[in-house]
This record gives structure tokens, C-alpha cells and sequence, in this order.
């Protein structure tokens, strides 16, 4: 009789035991936003914003909406412990363009990046072309498969003040308005907004950021 009661005993402390460490293991995962073990697709980068991995390390990033130039955008994303964001590849972008359509049907993105010096000036050629017209700024991004551009572009076309790039969100494949744009593809423009074209206007920027690693002994 007083072995069965032990057995009891011990029996409903250790199942406590257990309830009460599933408990706290969720939550830590409502507070943080992520597993304890630090896994998942924010990991590292907190709620709201998606983990990448690049050559150069983690790279968290997160698309905000906002009719704002390209200056006012870089603010918001530094209040935020980031920057605008680089592109690394299609994947990013893809993932990127659908995040913001769950935003807005039609608009541009603020990126990270800016012409070149030797680019300033000039108009779409040999020396200033679609991987050597602009460099991406946010310290992380590198190489040019993030350079996705639109048909003809980068071309500086009002030379001197197309020294910014957009990525366009659409819920279609193609807009037109002046030309014909695609979706998921940059452009280069002037750093304000382009109040002037409706499907194409900025409606939003894209901010990045190094994730907080957890140092595990």
C-alpha cells in the first residue's frame, strides 16, 4: 500500500513537471517571437521582420508601407536598428514583393543602394550597366544577382537625378504607364516620390539589419 502511494505521488509530480516546463517553453516563444533554441525564420531578427543568410552572415529583414522619399525612409529604418536594405537575390526579392502586396496591389519599394560615382552623370553604357551602375549600401548585400532590372534600366534616363533604385510590387505580372514595368524588377529614379505615376508611386521601403545572436556555451 505505501509503495503504491509513493508511485502516485511521484507519478503526478513528474507529469507537473513536464506540464509546467511545456508551459514556460511557450511562453517564451509568445515573448520572443521564436524558439528556444533560436531557430525558425526570424531567428535572431524579433517579430515582424525574416531572417536571410547571406555570404556575409544573417541578415533580417522587414517591409514596412509609406508614402515617404528615399531619405525619409532611411530614418524610419535607422529608428528600427537598421538600414535600407540591399538585395541578395531573387528569393529575396520574391519574398520581399509578396510581403508588401499584403500591404498594397500596386507600388515601389525604397532599397538600399546608390549610382556610383563614375555613374553619376551618365545615361545607361558599357561602364555604367546593369551591375556596375550601382552599389548596394547596407553592408551586407553583395554581388549583383539582386540586380533585377526592368527592361532598359538602369538607364539614367533624366540624367543626374536617377540616383535611387525602387523594386515594384504588383498583383500583375505587368503594369504600364509611360512604358511597360514588370513586376519584381527595379528601376532607377529620382529619391523622391513618384507621386506622378499612380501603378508605381512608392507605397513602402524595405529596412535590414544583423540579427542578435545568441551565444550558446
Amino acid at each position: 500500500m505505501r509503495l503504491l502511494l509513493l508511485l502516485l505521488i511521484f507519478g503526478m509530480t513528474g507529469k507537473n513537471s513536464i506540464l509546467c516546463q511545456s508551459c514556460e517553453d511557450s511562453h517564451s516563444q509568445e515573448q520572443g517571437g521564436e524558439s528556444n533554441n533560436g531557430g525558425g525564420e526570424n531567428s535572431g531578427c524579433g517579430r515582424g521582420w525574416k531572417r536571410f543568410d547571406r555570404p556575409t552572415g544573417g541578415w533580417c529583414i522587414k517591409v514596412n508601407d509609406g508614402a515617404f522619399s528615399k531619405a525619409e525612409a532611411e530614418s524610419k529604418c535607422q529608428l528600427e536598428g537598421g538600414t535600407l536594405s540591399g538585395l541578395q537575390d531573387t528569393n529575396e526579392i520574391l519574398s520581399i514583393t509578396s510581403e508588401a502586396l499584403r500591404l498594397f496591389p500596386s507600388g515601389s519599394l525604397w532599397v538600399g543602394a546608390r549610382r556610383s560615382a563614375a555613374c553619376q552623370s551618365s545615361l545607361k553604357s558599357a561602364t555604367c550597366n546593369a551591375t556596375t551602375a550601382f552599389a548596394w549600401t547596407d553592408g551586407s548585400a553583395t554581388g549583383t544577382d539582386g540586380f533585377r532590372w526592368n527592361h532598359g534600366q538602369p538607364d539614367n534616363f533624366h540624367a543626374v537625378t536617377e540616383q535611387c533604385i525602387v523594386l515594384l510590387a504588383s498583383s500583375t505580372p505587368m503594369i504600364k504607364d509611360t512604358w511597360y514595368f514588370y513586376a519584381n524588377k527595379l528601376d532607377d529614379v529620382g529619391c523622391e516620390n513618384l507621386m506622378g505615376q499612380p501603378l508605381r508611386t512608392v507605397r513602402g521601403y524595405v529596412c535590414g539589419k544583423r540579427p542578435n545572436e545568441r551565444k550558446t556555451k
